[in-house]
């Protein structure tokens, strides 16, 4: 008897029932809850491929990680010549100091780095150094800025303007961290005026990397009362951090913070994250805070972080990605213009956001797109170097063809 071939849609099935009995929501990360369940076996470039054979053009880009796509020869061959000569070390290693020399020749604020296992890990100890210079407890935050999932930083305010947290974080955590709107400017004095304020942690870009901009003069306000008022600027720069240029967002709005939070693409695709700051800062790592973590720095986070920093140092990549986008943009506003979906289309540098004006059409939108070969973080779209006009032919059409789709179903 012959066995029946299991056919690649069942086995999309199979892996998300699977995933329902071992993984809560069947998923690991709340942005990868599709309907139905997308399965990667494969990615090359700005493309992947699904478990069904389908291919589609990615500008999910490993969460806005890989802004040299996926497989860059430089950062697999460094990878593969590095796990052949060990994963871990249990030591220091001369990749972790040629990693930290990049950053702080590329980061003007940076003196010292340290290294951590993500972004969110980088998060917790920035603050944790603000509180350890400063002597004080409390934390300050942008309204919809997000900074990983620490305690500290999961606090915003709802519609009545009181702080809400989500579930799991303590009331005293909350009472210890100030939500400022950055659409009334009077709220930042409000709560830095009485000094007890460690930190100012803040996305440059704005929140949601860019999705609500950010205006400079609000950042520059900030910088100056942080001075007046002795409270430490943190930037997160996990996601703007060597995308946007070689220097960051910083280096864009020219404002000098006093500590900033890597990720992503510093890491080259593999898992990782940083502190980086002015030298006296840094150091109380060497004196009065303790820092462990058994993969801080890893040899393989660090040959790709390497070779993904020695490509992306001289601006090239970035200004590729960023030209790309900005004709993806113009061209996917046209196509809303042409459908008569009402909506808007923007970017800050190679990160492209979409907002269609019914609620109910622009949650069907992300969905429709990868029907058509188009695969975006929720409605954000992560440019690469690498993205091709043959893609962005291919997701102009595309973007066209689901607006009439889901128009068509008013």
């Amino acid at each position: 008897m012959t066995t029946p071939r299991v056919t690649p849609a069942l086995e999309a099935e199979d892996l998300a029932a699977r995933a329902r009995q071992v993984l809560p929501g069947g998923t690991t990360h709340v942005a990868r809850a599709y309907t139905p369940a997308l399965y990667v076996v494969r990615a090359l470039g700005s493309h992947k491929w699904l478990v069904d054979g389908r291919e589609l053009i990615d500008y999910t880009m490993g969460h806005g990680a890989l802004l040299l796509g996926h497989a860059h020869p430089a950062v697999v061959a460094a990878v593969q010549s590095q796990v052949a000569h060990g994963t871990h070390y249990g030591a220091a290693h001369p990749l972790e100091v040629e990693w930290a020399e990049l950053i702080t020749s590329l980061v003007a604020s940076v003196g010292e780095v340290r290294f951590t296992a993500s972004g969110t890990e980088a998060t917790m100890l920035a603050l944790r150094i603000a509180r350890a210079a400063t002597g004080r407890d409390v934390i300050a935050k942008l309204q919809g800025h997000f900074h990983g999932w620490y305690d500290a930083v999961s606090v915003d305010i709802d519609s009545t303007g009181l702080p809400v947290t989500t579930a799991g974080v303590p009331d005293a955590v909350r009472r210890d961290t100030r939500v400022i709107d950055p659409s009334a400017p009077e709220t930042l004095t409000t709560a830095l005026e009485d000094r007890s304020v460690a930190a100012l942690i803040l996305e440059v870009s704005g929140a949601r990397f860019g999705h609500v901009p950010l205006d400079p003069a609000f950042i520059r306000a900030a910088r100056a009362l942080c001075n007046e008022t002795g409270t430490l600027l943190v930037f997160d720069e996990v996601v703007t951090g060597f995308r946007v240029a070689p220097g960051g967002m910083q280096s864009m709005v020219r404002v000098t913070p006093d500590l900033t939070v890597f990720g992503k693409v510093m890491c080259g695709g593999l898992p990782g994250g940083a502190v980086g700051g002015r030298r006296e800062l840094m150091e109380l790592l060497t004196s009065t805070i303790k820092h462990p973590g058994t993969w801080n720095a890893n040899p393989l986070t660090a040959a790709a972080g390497v070779a993904t920093l020695r490509i992306v140092g001289d601006g090239a990549p970035q200004r590729a990605a960023d030209g790309y986008a900005r004709t993806l943009e113009s061209e996917w506003q046209a196509a809303l213009d042409l459908v008569g979906v009402p909506g808007r289309v923007w970017r800050l540098s190679s990160i492209i956001h979409i907002e269609l004006t019914d609620p109910a059409l622009h949650a069907r939108l992300a969905d429709a797109l990868r029907k058509e070969g188009i695969d975006l973080l929720h409605t954000s779209a992560f440019c690469s170097a690498v993205h091709s006009l043959v893609d962005l032919d291919q997701s102009v059409f595309a973007f066209e063809r689901a607006l009439r789709e889901i128009a068509a179903s008013r």
